[in-house]
């Protein structure tokens, strides 16, 4: 990791916290720190462009993972495979929910996003921007269903 941050020569300044955590399923590296303000995250890599770069190295560096990108700062490494389409597969055997009645809400669906294959997997997704326009989101699709 420390090879790809100099390789793509991220000037980080300040870490509000742990930047490699350990999630049991995935490596995420969070450019900032877990506990980082959400207006520092939010002006740090507003369009990825910095995550992409370092994307494009880990992937040369780890072929043997995936590397993807969410939230604001974050880059995601996990086995293939081991994603949001899969646990989008787990709801779908577990509570036999057919994928065409989900919907999903992130903010990185776009090829190469963490939030992406649930869309290839076909399920319909809502691209927001961050945790209140997803509440907004979800609170009108609440209010449309009970009108129903």
């Amino acid at each position: 990791m420390n090879d790809a941050l100099i390789t793509v020569d991220f000037n980080i300044e300040k870490a509000w916290g742990e930047t490699i955590e350990d999630r049991g399923s995935q490596i995420t590296y969070s450019a900032l720190g877990q506990r980082a303000p959400i207006e520092e995250k939010e002006k740090w890599d507003p369009d990825f462009t910095k995550r992409k770069k370092m994307k494009i190295l880990l992937d040369k560096l780890i072929p043997g993972f995936s590397i993807s990108l969410g939230g604001t700062t974050s880059v995601d490494i996990t086995k293939p495979g081991i994603d949001k389409a899969y646990g989008i597969m787990k709801l779908r055997d577990t509570f036999n929910i057919e994928i065409e009645e989900m919907i999903f809400i992130g903010d990185a669906i776009f090829p190469g996003g963490n939030d992406y294959p649930p869309k290839e997997a076909g399920v319909a997704s809502i691209k927001i921007k961050g945790p209140e326009e997803s509440k907004r989101v979800i609170e009108t699709i609440i209010a449309c269903l009970e009108t129903i």
